[in-house]
């Protein structure tokens, strides 16, 4: 495990109390984890496909430069 240390705005960190409060996480830490892993879960193909035209850019590029 790796242990992170953010800084958030008063706002923000209220939302993420009221959800502990109100019973839907068993703490802060637990909320914002909840958060990252759907953030990385939406956003996986996303990064896949980015990282898979860059890697097509540069074979076409490499392709070129050697005709």
């Amino acid at each position: 495990m790796k242990t992170l240390s953010i800084t958030i705005p008063d706002a923000l960190a209220e939302r993420l109390n009221e959800y502990v409060t109100a019973g839907f996480f068993p703490s802060e830490p637990d909320v914002v984890l909840a958060a990252m892993s759907e953030f990385v879960r939406r956003n996986r193909v996303d990064l896949m496909e980015r990282f898979a035209r860059e890697d097509i850019a540069w074979a076409v590029k490499e392709a070129h430069a050697a005709q």
